[in-house]
């Protein structure tokens, strides 16, 4: 067991287990922030880092090294860190760190011990099976003369990088599949007044019909009652790895109500803070410096307009007659007299009862031309300019 795990005030509260390489005791979090801050986490800035991370086992001693108590603080630091800002990468984090100091014990053990967590762990690792490292009576002669001239520590450290780095991508398109299976099912079931859906029984019910294995309530959790750090006795979760955590928090936030939404501007998820109904996150939208719930119903329409050419002849048509409202040559009041009759067969032509051509040349007929005697006077007028200037 890595972590035990509770529900209160909206928050997950998390204590690891004297096996873990954090120095925290116990964390809170939102109940859904950590989750969706997960999906959206790039993968390749997770290899990048790992990637860095295991360059330090890039050295003949790396195994002995990795004992030394000034390495294992400033990793149990490092992993703290981590932890108290990204939970979900904490627990790769921790995977990986248990791993290496497998390895340095047992690499069967090791491998063994990763292959229960991330599938195919145990082929990818294969070639670290037949070795042990030297055996001795004396731990000194062990730790002090023996050196890793193929570098194993640092090769399998990468290996499981890698492994971790395809997880994650994997988990994480897992974890969106089941989002939006939930989204779908919240708006299509009509909820009957005063009575509640068990959305959770209704995912595996998804998964029965679709072949898959139960994810939810077919593999409960191992509970037990104990005491917090305030001093209250609270019924605790065990959670053994990732895909625990994942299940915990997603069954919890089904239970409290709290709804994932997809929005409609960026097409990430949120969870709506004010009403149920909110269509766009609070999140800036690329480089606008405005956030999608400033900006999305705008570009959102827009979108729409650019897409049909209905939609984006009327618009067209629209700012031209609304231009001379203000240069005065057309009154308000026959403005709103022509907008009322183009939204009508603006209408009429995107129901199909008006061919598109004939909308558009009706919009044409519509632009006010000056006669050709208002022209021509224009261009005395000018000439006399000139020949007086």
């Amino acid at each position: 067991m890595i972590a035990s795990v509770y529900i209160k005030d909206g928050n997950i509260h998390f204590y690891n287990e004297p096996g873990s390489f954090s120095n925290i005791g116990g964390i809170a979090y939102e109940l859904g922030k950590p989750l969706l801050y997960f999906l959206w986490y790039d993968p390749e800035q997770f290899l990048d880092s790992f990637s860095i991370t295991v360059e330090a086992y890039d050295n003949d001693f790396a195994h002995i090294g990795a004992k030394e108590p000034d390495y294992i603080a400033g990793l149990k630091e490092l992993l703290t860190d981590m932890q108290s800002r990204e939970v979900y990468l904490y627990f790769y984090a921790q995977m990986l760190t248990e791993f290496i100091y497998d390895f340095i014990e047992s690499p069967r053990k090791a491998v063994t011990k990763l292959d229960k967590h991330i599938s195919g762990a145990a082929d990818k690792l294969a070639w670290t099976v037949g070795f042990e490292w030297p055996a001795s009576k004396s731990e000194f002669v062990q730790v002090a003369l023996y050196a890793d001239r193929e570098r194993r520590l640092f090769r399998a450290a990468k290996d499981v990088v890698s492994l971790m780095y395809d997880h994650l991508r994997g988990f994480q398109a897992f974890i969106r599949h089941e989002i939006e299976v939930l989204i779908h099912y919240r708006e299509k079931i009509e909820v009957p007044a005063g009575r509640a859906i068990d959305y959770i029984e209704i995912m595996d019910e998804y998964h029965d019909i679709k072949g898959f294995e139960s994810v939810y309530l077919e593999k409960p959790f191992l509970t037990f009652f104990g005491r917090t750090a305030t001093k209250e006795v609270e019924q605790l979760y065990a959670i053994e790895g990732i895909r625990d955590l994942f299940r915990f928090e997603f069954i919890k936030m089904c239970e409290h109500d709290i709804f994932i939404k997809k929005c409609k501007n960026c097409d990430r998820f949120f969870i709506p803070r004010r009403r149920a109904d909110t269509e766009y996150c609070d999140r800036l939208f690329g480089e606008t410096g405005r956030k999608c719930s400033e900006v999305g119903a705008t570009l959102r329409y827009e979108k729409k307009v650019a897409e049909n050419p209905i939609l984006e002849a009327h618009k067209k048509a629209y700012r031209r007659f609304n231009s001379r409202t203000r240069v005065k040559k057309m009154t308000q009041s026959e403005f709103m007299a022509w907008a009322d009759e183009a939204a009508k067969k603006r209408d009429e032509c995107l129901a199909g009862n008006l061919p598109f051509d004939e909308f558009v040349a009706w919009l044409e007929q519509g632009r006010l031309r000056k006669s050709r005697s208002e022209m021509l006077a224009a261009k005395g007028e000018k000439a006399e300019t000139l020949e007086n200037g």
